[in-house]
């Protein structure tokens, strides 16, 4: 990759970044196009140059994101099976600071935050091909398991998380992140104990 392109690249990331943090600190009325390109440090004519709308430059931080856990779930160790996998990363996305923007835990607070407030959340199809390295990834961890059994499996252990992480998140402030794993495990602990 050239110069140019590293730079273009980067840009790209920075002005997606950008729409994804204010999404998450201030939700979607501060997520606007000059917010963003001051936030990224970028012109709002740069920002139309990489993206039509803000929609797509949350896509592009979502697409990263999805590939991010995909490759979290496929390192994870073998021995694990795809509940501890998915427990464990959304663990070891809980820090000092919050969380690490892209992890698990920003997906629930991205979702939570589109489905309450934006007036045109993303539409299922799109959601569904973001999701594909995720999905593909947890078939890789289950032999045999189909499309379905994959998709099951996360969307149950994405409730799980994101019940964890918004409890989490209503506690007081300062929020101890101990807190915040132990409410991780016991919501995969309730999946384990359902029969």
């Amino acid at each position: 990759m050239s110069l140019r392109e590293e730079k273009k690249a980067a840009t790209r990331c920075a002005i997606s970044e950008a729409a994804a943090t204010l999404l998450i600190e201030e939700g979607t009325d501060a997520v606007t196009v000059a917010r963003v390109s001051e936030r990224a440090g970028v012109s709002a004519r740069t920002f139309h140059n990489y993206f039509a709308d803000i929609d797509e430059a949350l896509v592009e931080f979502l697409r990263k994101v999805f590939v991010t856990i995909a490759d979290q779930l496929a390192a994870m160790p073998a021995e694990f099976s795809a509940a501890e996998a998915m427990e464990a990363i959304l663990i070891d996305a809980l820090n000092e600071d919050g969380f690490e923007l892209y992890s698990a835990s920003t997906l629930v607070l991205i979702g939570d935050r589109t489905r309450s407030e934006s007036k045109a959340p993303p539409k299922e199809e799109a959601m569904n091909e973001l999701a594909e390295p995720l999905v593909t990834s947890m078939r890789g961890r289950i032999p045999g398991a189909t499309r379905f059994d994959a998709e099951v499996l996360l969307s149950a252990y994405g409730v799980a998380g994101a019940t964890a992480v918004k409890t989490y998140l209503a506690l007081p402030q300062p929020r101890d992140p101990d807190e915040g794993c132990a409410l991780v495990r016991r919501a995969f602990e309730v999946l384990r104990d359902v029969r």
